[in-house]
């Protein structure tokens, strides 16, 4: 607790909570984006528009934080982490949010129609498990008060460990469904420029899974180069 002290109190700032404040927008952002798809299912434009615009808010907020860390994070700054490897963590991090919003918008491009229930289902199944992974991502963040608290002890960095395989195996579960819906997609019978909107949609999703795991990994740099 004296080493946190001396970043909060002697130098008036301290990086981790906006760091946990970030990735909570992350995750935020993954649930809005399932909604979106099952009003893009359903041909809701409004609702379409209406969760862009969330998503967009959310996304410049998580711009404003990051810019934070960013210009607090000097190298005068004492941490309890190497301050290179912190900024590259938060890097990948805010990808996530990035692809989200990249996402968001590709909902409004265009109205789809007559999309193959099993290409909806497929995407559907994709979608929930990048509800999942962020939701594994956010229990990861939640161990830095418990780093920090325990000075680093070897049974917060063992769990960290974990969380971390886990997420990359996660991310291996989304890359399997993606290349079940890239075959359902190019076999299909669908408008040619509803293919290539619905795969460019699939591949930034799956740009969220992939910045998620690296993420994930650039923290267990930090926490193991400290």
């Amino acid at each position: 607790m004296k080493f946190i002290r001396s970043v909060a109190d002697v130098f008036g700032y301290s990086p981790f909570k906006a760091i946990h404040q970030h990735s909570e927008y992350c995750e935020i952002a993954i649930d809005l984006l399932v909604d979106q798809f099952e009003a893009f299912i359903r041909g809701d434009k409004e609702e379409i528009i209406k969760l862009e615009k969330e998503i967009d808010e959310l996304e410049h907020e998580a711009d404003k934080i990051k810019a934070e860390i960013r210009t607090n994070v000097t190298k005068s700054l004492r941490l309890p982490v190497d301050r290179h490897d912190l900024l590259s963590f938060l890097t990948f991090q805010d990808q996530i949010i990035n692809y989200a919003e990249h996402v968001c918008h590709m909902f409004t491009y265009r109205e789809t129609k007559n999309i193959q229930p099993a290409i909806e289902k497929k995407f559907r199944q994709l979608l929930y498990k990048l509800n999942d992974i962020i939701c594994k991502y956010e229990e990861l963040i939640d161990h830095v008060a418990g780093l920090i608290a325990t000075s680093f002890s070897k049974r917060e960095i063992t769990d960290v460990l974990e969380h971390v395989n886990t997420i990359e195996h996660a991310e291996h579960e989304c890359d399997t469904v993606q290349i079940e819906l890239h075959k359902l997609l190019l076999n299909s019978n669908l408008d040619p420029m509803d293919v290539i909107l619905l795969r460019n949609i699939l591949i930034h999703l799956g740009e969220v899974a992939n910045s998620t795991a690296r993420a994930a990994d650039a923290f267990r740099t930090m926490i193991l180069g400290r």
